[in-house]
């Protein structure tokens, strides 16, 4: 057991850079790890705040129709669709793909005491999000209910037992994928299509059950029961909670423990088999000599930079989902009208509001999609490389944003062509609704590669760390979030100025950012990047 912790510890320090933090005696560095917390700390607040807010609104709905416990039962469910969502595209990441796995399989360690650590892992990343969902959501049921004392006891208690069988379901299907995906020429691609095809499955499923919310608003019992056959344990969890009873408060647990702990026992005796398993990959058995080509440095690093994005699904996933999301909505808004969705979600009004914040949703979705946050970091150990090259540092650096462009001007275009058609804008709204999106990618690529610079984390054993858990991916997002708040708000604020009006002064706004961050990285980068 000691074994276990001894490694999930390390683990979890090496992560989320504890390590540096607790261990350094740089000035400079303790200054910007207090700066990162700060940041982190205003994340989790905002997130907080947010998650209170949607529950506190699906609270007085549930009140008016005397069931609150159905409160608790779909953000119950929302929390376990989170973990699996978060976990299937990692899963794979975190207990296999980590480049110390000869070093960590040579040590007197059992490799079930590895597995365990890396699963526990997993559950503590998954704990995080269950708790920025579940606890603001008990905040409101405790305000509108008022419970007895042993609400607090049993609903904290359970907290602990809601991840574990999200995480079994995602690793066992993020598994089969990599399995399966291995047993074919161009694996990668093959990873991707069938994690995307579930991810998208599970989010379709995910807003039917929230359209059903509103329809069925006055239907109580048969939105609990649906509910209830989608994911049995919430049943088992509201019984427990709502109804105090302890019959389904240890059945709760135990079936979450046992099937968490089996699981953890079959894949420790199998590891090593399903390990071989998923990193064995096809090779061809041709190859052919070519003549050798020469490009421009610029375009042998584009190159490059870009065969290193497309080489990790784990990296093609966290950071262009939010473009194939923006390709559905786009899609999908050509078979049904704004003014039939503002109707199905009562919000009569929601057609007058996306003509006139079109760019900035579209633009949202363009921030999502960030590259470069993490491009930096992902050289990890081998940035000496670069560093060594004979090459401009800047030019190094720009063509990692041209791969962030790469990867979302081509789906901005065609989405900004489908939501012309399907929104039937003018010619004033559909220049902006093209021009602004394509601003913010800029922005955002960009962005991403200047905080990367400043928060790098080059000492990554797994890609997860690099890419979902790094400073600079905190900071990015925090920044590209706040960077679309403060016109979302102007833009309602004012409604009685011409929206076009204030679009194009957050267009202006948002070049001439653009266009020092751009400066900066010409002037500052050799001297940033040499400092890595």
């Amino acid at each position: 057991m000691i074994n276990i912790w001894r490694l999930t510890k390390i683990q979890l320090l090496s992560s989320f850079g504890l390590n540096k933090a607790l261990h350094t005696h740089d000035v400079k560095e303790r200054r910007r790890l207090l700066l990162l917390s700060i940041v982190i700390l205003i994340s989790v607040v905002m997130v907080g705040v947010v998650s209170f807010g949607y529950s506190f609104m699906m609270a007085l709905t549930f009140e008016q129709i005397g069931r609150m416990d159905l409160l608790l039962a779909i953000m119950m469910a929302v929390a376990s669709v989170i973990g699996f969502f978060t976990t299937i595209y990692k899963a794979s990441g975190v207990l296999f793909f980590f480049k110390d796995y000869d070093l960590v399989m040579s040590l007197p360690i059992k490799a079930s005491h590895v597995v365990a650590s890396r699963v526990l892992q997993l559950y503590v990343l998954n704990l995080f999000f269950t708790l920025m969902v579940m606890l603001p959501a008990g905040v409101v049921y405790a305000i509108k209910v008022n419970p007895e004392v042993f609400y607090y006891l049993l609903y904290l208690t359970t907290l602990l037992f809601i991840p574990l069988i999200p995480i079994i379901a995602a690793t066992i299907i993020g598994s089969l994928i990599s399995w399966i995906s291995s047993r074919f020429k161009g694996s990668q691609v093959i990873s991707l299509i069938l994690t995307f095809a579930i991810i998208l499955a599970v989010m379709f499923g995910s807003f039917r059950m929230n359209g059903s919310v509103q329809v069925l608003s006055d239907m109580g019992t048969q939105l609990a029961d649906m509910i209830f056959k989608l994911y049995p344990l919430t049943s088992i969890y509201v019984d427990a909670v709502c109804s105090y009873q302890m019959g389904s408060f240890l059945l709760f647990i135990v079936i979450s423990v046992l099937a968490f702990m089996l699981f953890t026992i079959v894949l420790g005796t199998r590891f090593k088999a399903i390990y071989t398993g998923i990193t064995t990959s096809h090779a061809s058995s041709k190859y052919q000599m070519k003549p050798l080509e020469a490009a421009s440095p610029f375009l042998a690093l584009y190159r490059k930079e870009l065969r290193r994005y497309i080489s990790s699904s784990l990296y093609v996933l966290n950071t262009s989902i939010g473009m194939i999301l923006l390709l559905a909505m786009s899609i999908s808004l050509l078979f049904i009208s704004s003014e039939k969705l503002g109707q199905l979600v009562e919000i009569p009004q929601l057609s007058t509001y996306l003509s006139k914040l079109a760019p900035m949703v579209v633009s949202m979705f363009v921030t999502l999609s960030c590259t470069t946050s993490s491009s930096i970091s992902l050289e990890g150990k081998n940035i000496w490389i670069l560093k060594s090259s004979p090459v401009p540092k800047q030019t190094i650096l720009l063509s990692k944003i041209a791969v962030n462009l790469t990867v979302t001007i081509p789906i901005l275009i065609v989405s900004y062509v489908l939501l012309m058609i399907s929104l039937r804008t003018g010619w004033i709204e559909s220049l902006l609704l093209l021009a602004i999106p394509m601003i913010y990618a800029c922005y955002s690529a960009m962005m991403g590669v200047l905080v990367n610079l400043k928060f790098p984390n080059l000492e990554w054993t797994s890609e997860v760390t690099a890419i979902k858990q790094s400073a600079s991916v905190i900071v990015a997002m925090l920044i590209g979030f706040i960077s679309l708040v403060i016109p979302f708000a102007l833009v309602l604020l004012l409604s009685n100025v011409n929206g076009n009006l204030i679009l194009l002064g957050i267009g202006l706004i948002m070049i001439a950012v653009c266009s020092v961050i751009f400066r900066y990285i010409r002037t500052k980068g050799e001297q940033l990047f040499q400092m890595l």
